[in-house]
């Protein structure tokens, strides 16, 4: 399913990036194997195979992969809301929010409709008043898309309102009977649904659309939490990734995207303009957020659960084999990739040389049919290649050594020919030179013209020779970078006493 995915996702135009389920469970960059593993699910016991260091795009939306994964996290988000709510005597009210819509209607205009209707509904002065007086704590919602040949588009949510414990009115009320305290905060909670639904009708018949007053909407009271959060574990997570498990009517009924995509892939040339129009709108869409205010009434902690790409890094333990980059690529592009690691599971560690050998004969079968080379081709040439890489790699660092030795060299001659160009006499033109590199050396905090004529001043009374300040100037102005590089290196060559004994003996 992945890999029908990921093709129906390709850009339509080149240089175009498509989205990034298209990349979801390829190697990292610059990873020569994934590693394979065998543990036991926490919730399940069963023992199940698994792939590191791949991406993961962590698209709830888009990728058959990732979607359980991110609901089932959600669900987790729920669950806690729901739990923390019944501990403390609330309850929870289920609504399903819907509009009319008919087969003319953009996804992006059905979405737009509902979800403008139902977030001015709880964003409204009457919210807040409703929040007090039926003990509101707050609202989860999830967004679900479905699709029919005969009506469109079906963008509907699936909201938890959430109330408080019993109110002081209803304890007294009740008189110490919990059953009939029990009704009276299902009573309250399901009118907190039936406003809801009410405030959200007229919103959406305020914005121009339809909704029935029968079938639009409907409201009922969780049973108990466990209740609360199988509702709102609805959208991605009940949608039937694998396919093929709901009769042809029930199909053609309602398509979940899931639905969609394989149609889509089969040929369906109307089923892949919807794909496409659901790639473009969805992704982003907000499900099951636990608000920062609600999470801190219900003294809960939930993370985030943020929609992006994520790097799945090498991990080393429960390792049971590993399987080099290009050929997981290749069972991937093939399809092949849940086909290795369900017969890893069957096998196990002791099976993972056999596994690795049928799936790859079951690739040479797909590949023979896409006019590929086999695996066993594929693998040599790309032993043959990194045996290029490694001689090329050498051969550089070969030439570096030798450029390196040819700079050392060079560097050395040039500091000798530094050293000792000047003879050590104290004629005009030594002095000239001498002068050249003292004003270069103080220049960067003076200025060289700020510093010239006391150079000259200091070079006459130390040699006996005066220069003309142009000549010092010039010869200051003129020195190459590799003379400055020394310089920076050994600066105030010419200030050695040494030197100046010498000077003034041959002088």
């Amino acid at each position: 399913m992945l890999r029908k995915i990921q093709k129906l996702c390709k850009p339509e135009n080149d240089g175009e990036r498509g989205p990034s389920v298209r990349g979801c469970g390829m190697p990292r960059e610059g990873a020569p194997h994934v590693n394979i593993h065998l543990r036991y699910g926490e919730q399940t016991g069963e023992l199940r195979a698994g792939v590191s260091g791949i991406y993961r795009c962590g698209s709830p939306w888009l990728c058959s992969t990732c979607a359980p994964a991110k609901a089932l996290k959600r669900a987790e988000g729920v669950q806690a809301a729901a739990d923390a709510t019944y501990k403390r005597g609330g309850m929870s009210a289920l609504v399903i929010l819907t509009a009319s819509h008919s087969k003319k209607m953009s996804l992006a205009d059905v979405r737009k409709l509902v979800q403008d209707a139902s977030s001015k509904a709880r964003k409204s002065r009457a919210w807040v008043k409703a929040q007090e007086e039926f003990g509101i704590l707050g609202a989860i919602c999830g967004p679900e898309v479905t699709y029919s040949k005969e009506n469109g588009w079906h963008y509907h949510q699936h909201l938890s309102v959430l109330t408080d414990g019993p109110t002081a009115g209803e304890i007294a009320a009740a008189g110490g009977d919990a059953e009939k305290l029990r009704k009276f905060v299902a009573a309250r909670t399901q009118a907190a649904g039936d406003w809801l639904a009410e405030t959200y009708k007229e919103k959406i018949r305020a914005a121009g659309g339809k909704v029935s007053d029968k079938h639009g909407c409907k409201v009922r009271v969780a049973h108990d939490a466990a209740d609360a959060s199988e509702y709102m574990s609805k959208g991605s997570m009940a949608w039937e990734v694998a396919g093929g498990h709901k009769d042809e009517t029930k199909a053609e009924a309602s398509m979940t995207p899931w639905d969609i995509a394989l149609a889509a892939d089969a040929g369906d040339k109307s089923m892949y303009a919807r794909w496409r129009e659901y790639m473009s709108v969805m992704p982003g869409t907000k499900s099951c957020v636990i608000s920062a205010p609600l999470s801190e009434k219900l003294g809960i902690v939930v993370e985030d659960d943020v929609e992006g790409d994520e790097q799945v890094l090498h991990e080393n333990d429960d390792v049971v084999g590993r399987v080099v980059s290009p050929l997981w690529k290749r069972w991937m592009r093939h399809g092949l990739a849940s086909t290795f690691l369900l017969r890893v599971e069957y096998g196990g560690e002791a099976g993972f040389a056999d596994a690795v050998e049928q799936t790859n004969a079951d690739s040479d079968v797909i590949g023979k049919e896409k006019e590929e080379e086999t695996v066993t081709d594929m693998l040599a040439r790309l032993d043959v290649q990194r045996e290029e890489q490694t001689v090329a790699l050498l051969t550089r660092l070969e030439q570096e050594v030798v450029e390196w030795r040819e700079a050392a060299s060079l560097e050395r001659a040039a500091v000798k020919a530094y050293q000792h160009r000047f003879d050590l006499t104290a004629t005009p033109a030594n002095i000239v030179e001498i002068a050249g590199e003292r004003i270069r050396q103080r220049a960067d905090a003076m200025g060289q013209r700020a510093v010239v004529a006391g150079i000259v001043d200091e070079l006459a009374e130390s040699y006996g020779v005066r220069i003309a300040e142009s000549d010092a100037l010039r010869v200051a102005i003129a020195a190459p970078d590799w003379q400055r590089e020394i310089e920076a290196i050994i600066p105030g060559r010419w200030l050695s006493r040494e030197e100046v004994a010498a000077l003034r003996m041959v002088a």
